[in-house]
């Protein structure tokens, strides 16, 4: 498992650059939130084997900000992270 979780982050920092070379499972949540403000998009592991890009909503800081005008309540879009099952690190429609 480790060994398959280092070819997905050496992979994927050989295609997008040192700037998305952590996926967000190795984060704890607040550098998860932190890292989403900052970038706007955050690597996640899928199906334990592939680091796929998450880009949704706005980031929490900026959640009064949303507007969902005939598409419901705003909702909280969360991850897992190092030391949280659910880390909202977004809010969208």
């Amino acid at each position: 498992m480790a060994g398959k979780r280092l070819l997905a982050v050496l992979l994927l920092s050989s295609m997008t650059g040192p700037a998305f070379a952590q996926l967000a499972d190795e984060m704890t949540c607040k550098q998860a939130i932190a890292y989403y403000e900052k970038h706007g998009v955050i690597q996640v592991l899928a199906n334990g084997k592939f680091a796929v890009p998450v880009r949704v909503g706005v980031p929490v800081s900026k959640a009064s900000t949303l507007q969902c005008d005939g598409e419901g309540q705003p909702r909280p879009y969360t991850i897992s992270t190092s030391d949280a099952w659910r880390c909202t690190i977004a809010v969208t429609c």
